[in-house]
Parts: C-alpha cells; structure tokens; sequence
C-alpha cells in the first residue's frame, strides 16, 4: 500500500513540474517586450527576424540592423512597453497580433508616450519564432478601449 502512494506522489510531482515548465515558458512578445526594455542585444538578435521593421509611433522606420544598433547606443531607451487586449490571427506561416498598451522612453528621433495601439507580426523561421514587424501607433483612451476599439490621435 505505501509503494502505491508513493508511486502516486511521485507521478503527482513528475505531472506538476512538467506543468509548471509548460507554463514558464515565455511567449515572443513578452520575450520580445523585456528585451527592448533592457536593452538585451543578444537576444534581440535572435528574436528578430533578418527582415525585421520596426515602425515607431512617430511613423520612423528601422531595419533589424539600425533598430538594434539605436537601443545599443541608447538613442533608444524604453522604460515601459506594455501590450494588452491581444488579438490573434494566423496567415499562412505568419501570426498577426494586435493590442493595446503603453509606450515610455526616450528616442531620437522623438517618439510620443502614452498610449498605442501595437502591431506585431511573427514569423518561424528555422525552427524559432521571430518577429519580422513591430508597428506602434498613437491613440485616445475610449470607453471601448479597454476591449481594444481604441481612437487614433
């Protein structure tokens, strides 16, 4: 009897780790926030995609190469980047995400603060997931935007 409740504990605890190391696993766009917010090059190189755009909500765009190259000599320094209200849609390999949230930082070429309205598109590519295109834009908090209808400024 006490070899089957410890079997029984033992399956219990083998199902619960494996359960918590389904759920620790981080998702691109938070993987992808943190590593603006930090300033993580490393991992900004593997995250984005060869082809990636970065469109800022002042409407300036940047390849992979510039993108990385402004957070690394702090022409871009992010405080908060936060995404919510997600919606998801997938076409042919590609997920098409977007959400609403907040943008803090300091940039040059200047960018607005407050709140946005996000584009983020997701790629695989060899085998791991990369973002190819990251788009912010501008809106006017709204009794609807807090289901994501938010106003463009």
């Amino acid at each position: 009897m006490n070899f089957l409740k410890s079997a029984f504990l033992v399956c219990t605890l083998f199902l619960c780790l494996s359960a918590g190391q389904a759920h620790a696993k981080a998702d691109t766009v938070a993987l992808y926030t943190e590593a603006v917010m930090t300033g993580d090059i490393p991992a900004l190189e593997t995250l984005l995609a060869p082809n990636y755009w970065h469109i800022a909500g002042s409407g300036h765009i940047e390849d992979k190469e510039h993108f990385i190259e402004s957070i690394k000599n702090k022409e871009l320094v992010v405080d908060r980047l936060t995404i919510t209200n997600v919606r998801t849609t997938m076409i042919g390999g590609a997920t098409l995400m977007t959400g609403n949230g907040y943008f803090k930082g300091i940039s040059q070429p200047a960018q607005p603060e407050g709140l946005m309205r996000f584009t983020l598109v997701v790629v695989k590519n060899q085998n791991r997931e990369q973002v190819v295109l990251f788009q912010a834009t501008p809106v006017v908090a709204t009794p609807d935007c807090r289901d994501g209808n938010c106003k463009i400024q």
